[in-house]
């Protein structure tokens, strides 16, 4: 006698064959190393990652928080070891993990950055 067909026996295979496909094609590569754009600044636990970026004017700057903590981004004066703020650029909100800012720079000059919270400093060049 035969024995009926029984869909639900099935069911772990496809589930496990759906679980293997959805890995391989949407995971990323860990051997691929991440590239850093050339308009983005990376906020890591080191620091700003470049220190200084020099860009021309008219470029969207984007920080990425790659770090595992909660960071910001404020205009200061200047580096140093207590940077007063200013306004050339408005400041982002708490940057959680994984989080980005953008700022549009428009005019040429030198732009101070700092994070009130881990005391991070860095600046922009728009020429």
């Amino acid at each position: 006698m035969k024995k009926p067909f029984r869909p639900a026996a099935l069911m772990p295979f496809l589930l496990l064959s759906g679980m293997m496909l959805f890995t391989l094609h949407c995971a990323e590569n860990p051997l691929e190393p991440e590239v850093r754009k050339d308009n983005e600044i990376w906020i890591t636990a080191e620091g700003y990652v470049p220190e200084t970026l020099t860009v021309a004017a008219g470029t969207t700057v984007v920080w990425v928080n790659k770090d595992n903590k909660v960071q910001c981004v404020e205009s200061v004066k200047s580096d140093g070891p207590d940077p007063e703020p200013d306004e050339k650029f408005p400041s982002s909100p708490i940057l959680e993990p994984a989080e980005t800012y953008s700022h549009k720079f428009t005019t040429a000059g030198t732009y101070y950055y700092s994070c009130s919270i881990t005391r991070l400093q860095g600046k922009v060049i728009v020429q």
